[in-house]
């Protein structure tokens, strides 16, 4: 009898010890806690207790830090370039209609020929068109981008429709004098995607391409390993690898001075339709030559 009283009392002892240290750990880990919640430390829990479930609960609470700091740094990159986007766009909506009101505010001099202010008129007519174009790119890209947006995937024939769009391009290729050299349509390659979205794609990269190719292009179609490839290379010995590494940014330009035709949108747009088609896009500089590659999943023909 009494060595039952003497175990329930030593089980009684070891079990309030070990509720004691259970409260004391579940404290400190509160204690820590508030410390984090109220920016005074950014070091995430520590467990001193040897407990399986109080060892787990710190590492999810750990996990819970991690990914509240992934989020925060997401959030911060997000309003930042959301605070460049506006700034960006005020600055390219600012500049051509300034340009649009001067123009018209000169032609109205009266000392003018009529074919003064008909050339007058007609630059500010210019620059409404491009006012107008970058809206539209602006317009797109901001529904693009929206969650709610998508797209209608399906099998589409690639080699069918590049050949298409190249065919549609060829009087812009000998306006520029430009013969480029085109490789794969023998291949016929299908993936899954949208149609509309890769019309878009490849006419966006060739008109950039026409914009601002230095001298050879050469476009590549081809298919390895279940990837369909369609890779647009050109001479474009003013670019660098910092340009290279922004080109798909918002309003970037490689050509700062450049008063151009391009919004600085179009290969943004062309991000966007890829990520929407689960395909992807990248470039490379090699030797003075920029590739932009675009990639898909094929599927059984």
């Amino acid at each position: 009898m009494i060595f039952i009283v003497i175990t329930l009392v030593i089980i009684t002892f070891i079990a309030l010890t070990r509720l004691f240290s259970f409260k004391n750990e579940v404290r400190k880990i509160v204690r820590q806690l508030q410390l984090y919640n109220n920016r005074k430390t950014n070091k995430k829990i520590d467990i001193t207790l040897i407990d399986q479930d109080i060892e787990h609960l710190g590492v999810e609470v750990n996990r819970l830090i991690d990914l509240y700091v992934m989020e925060n740094r997401k959030r911060v990159l997000f309003e930042k370039e959301q605070r460049q986007a506006v700034a960006n766009m005020s600055h390219d909506l600012r500049t051509p209609l300034t340009s649009i009101i001067g123009y018209i505010q000169i032609a109205n001099n009266e000392n003018l020929s009529e074919v003064e202010k008909e050339e007058l008129l007609a630059i500010a007519f210019d620059r409404a068109k491009r006012l107008e174009r970058l809206l539209n790119d602006f317009f797109e890209l901001s529904v693009l981008e929206s969650t709610d947006y998508e797209l209608k995937l399906q099998r589409i024939n690639l080699t069918k429709l590049l050949t298409e769009v190249l065919v549609s391009f060829y009087d812009r290729f000998q306006e520029k004098r430009l013969e480029p050299t085109i490789e794969g349509l023998e291949n016929n390659v299908t993936i899954f995607a949208d149609h509309s979205a890769v019309t878009r794609v490849i006419e966006n990269l060739l008109s950039n391409t026409l914009k601002h190719a230095d001298g050879n292009i050469m476009i590549r179609l081809e298919e390895q390993n279940g990837v369909a490839s369609l890779m647009i290379t050109n001479d474009a010995l003013s670019l660098t690898e910092q340009d290279v590494q922004h080109m798909f940014d918002r309003f970037y330009m490689a050509d700062q001075s450049r008063s151009g035709k391009s919004t600085g949108l179009g290969l943004s747009i062309v991000k966007s339709l890829m990520e929407k088609m689960n395909g992807s896009i990248s470039s490379k500089l090699n030797d003075g030559q920029l590739s932009i590659i675009c990639e898909w999943k094929t599927v059984k023909k």
